[in-house]
């Protein structure tokens, strides 16, 4: 049985200090990886139309942990029929409704997408039931599922709420991305990298330990104590997916260097090992 989610976000003190990081200031812009995960959502395998901005035109898209509603909003622009952003904090909730109040009047034309945001908690949400049942042509989220607990029920769901195509039709897709096995593998992890002297130089590693043990993991982010996170492994989260109907199409074990993170608003700083793991696929035929 899944544990109750945590809901730090609903703290005020927490979610002030989420406020002022640069990711929730300037959203998309701010995360350098956003143009792996963009690729990956806009290139369908099975997709039968053509240039990939059309992919999202019409779509019925689910966010799993919405947030201030960037995504959402991207979505949107895209031509998306409907658009349903679900988080656990009602913070976040009340931020993503007044984000999305106010860049919808600045679009011309305006927007036809329906959005919808609703609390739901990941470790019990029903997707499998009328009306979710086989609705959405995309599920996303960002960086929501190392917070998840019992991930193959979640996966699972997952895959009832999209759709089945047929090979003329296009398929349910699924793009995720979370903290990296090998950021969160750590039992006690420390406040950053260590540095040791190699060679007459001073070089960062990370003190990766306990990888092959799964489980909680209990950290310190934004000055908040115990912080509670659910380490797996990459293996875990394919054999997860495999196992649930889905093929995966895409993984990318994502880095920060001074060339993908070049005119980014995080700067260009270079780490020695990767910072999420970022994975799309589609339900099987």
């Amino acid at each position: 049985m899944s544990v109750e989610s945590q809901n730090i976000y609903d703290n005020p003190e927490f979610f002030s200090t989420y406020g002022d990081l640069p990711r929730s200031q300037h959203g998309l812009l701010a995360a350098p990886e956003w143009p792996i995960l963009e690729k990956m959502i806009l290139n369908s395998k099975s997709s039968p139309i053509g240039p990939l901005e059309n992919t999202l035109k019409g779509s019925r898209i689910l966010d799993l942990g919405c947030g201030y509603g960037w995504f959402v909003c991207w979505a949107r622009e895209k031509g998306a029929g409907y658009v349903k952003g679900v988080d656990l904090s009602q913070n976040m909730i009340n931020r993503a409704k007044e984000f999305e109040a106010e860049t919808n009047h600045l679009m011309v034309p305006a927007p036809t997408t329906e959005i919808i945001f609703e609390i739901d908690d990941l470790e019990t949400i029903n997707l499998s039931q009328h009306p979710e049942q086989g609705l959405y042509d995309l599920v996303y989220s960002s960086l929501a599922f190392h917070y998840v607990d019992d991930i193959v029920r979640l996966f699972r769901e997952i895959h009832s709420c999209l759709k089945k195509g047929s090979n003329h039709e296009r398929r349910g897709r699924f793009v995720f991305y979370v903290e990296h096995p090998i950021v969160t593998a750590p039992v006690h992890p420390g406040p950053d990298y260590k540095v040791i002297r190699e060679a007459g130089e001073d070089q960062k590693v990370w003190p990766l330990n306990s990888y092959s043990r799964e489980g909680l993991r209990l950290t310190s982010w934004l000055g908040a104590e115990g912080v509670r996170k659910y380490h797996r492994t990459v293996e875990t989260y394919v054999t997860a997916l495999l196992e649930n109907g889905f093929v995966l199409t895409g993984l990318k074990d994502w880095c920060r260097s001074r060339t993908n993170v070049a005119g980014r608003l995080e700067g260009n700083v270079e780490r020695p090992c990767p910072n999420f793991l970022i994975i799309s696929a589609e339900v099987r035929e």
